[in-house]
């Protein structure tokens, strides 16, 4: 196997990576805010403020979900957490994008190339043109998705060659709804525990985070058929 055809390693670690820290890190993170609600509920603005500096790297680095973060400052603080979350995954979408592209450095993509014969390397190349093309409407759409992970997304979007200024600001709009919906969430919750827990949605959060994914999956499909009939052939 040729150094242009191996696998690049770096990049399919820090996928894992992106995959089960989120999910280990916010169970350590849920039992301290469990075990702390008391204190926690005293905070004031100063260990808030560093809270949601923190929050940026952990979320950044992959350590913990936003959807967790959106949780837990909206049972706390109620829907002005929304402020804070959005400037805390704003900066964090800004720490996984340079981590990305620093352990990747175009690897996956030239090995994926490799792999494939030259008609199927000239599609994937033509795909992600038209991706890039239309990157903004599809970062959106990949950031309103309720079931495409932050931290994931994190990864995958930067390698598909999409750029920084639409990855953030694309990136930030995407998220809006349903940050604010997750910090409204929490704002409304009777018990951490049970919020953290369950998630707490009742029936008309369920309905919400269903029109969510009909609408990203409605963008995702658009996009999709756009980008297939100008660029692949």
């Amino acid at each position: 196997m040729t150094d242009r055809q191996s696998p690049p390693w770096k990049t399919l670690l820090l996928t894992a990576w992106v995959v089960v820290m989120p999910l280990a890190v916010s169970s350590v993170v849920t039992y301290f805010a469990l075990t702390n609600e008391a204190a926690v509920g005293q905070f004031g603005a100063r260990p808030w403020i560093i809270a949601f500096l923190v929050s940026c790297f952990t979320m950044g680095l992959a350590l913990t979900p936003t959807t967790f973060v959106a949780l837990v400052s909206g049972y706390f603080l109620g829907l002005i957490a929304t402020l804070g979350v959005v400037a805390s995954y704003t900066v964090a979408s800004l720490i996984g994008f340079a981590l990305t592209r620093a352990v990747d450095q175009g690897q996956l993509m030239t090995s994926v190339y490799g792999w494939l014969g030259d008609r199927k390397a000239q599609q994937l190349r033509q795909l992600l043109n038209g991706i890039a093309d239309h990157q903004f409407g599809i970062i959106v759409m990949a950031r309103l998705s309720p079931v495409l992970p932050f931290a994931l997304m994190n990864v995958v979007l930067p390698v598909a060659g999409v750029r920084l200024v639409p990855f953030l600001i694309a990136g930030t709009l995407g998220m809006l709804p349903r940050t604010t919906f997750f910090v409204w969430l929490g704002s409304e919750a009777k018990a951490l525990q049970t919020l953290i827990e369950t998630g707490d949605q009742g029936a008309g959060g369920r309905l919400i985070l269903i029109g969510l994914l009909v609408i990203s999956s409605l963008g995702f499909f658009y996009y999709g058929r756009q980008v297939l009939r100008q660029y692949i052939r």
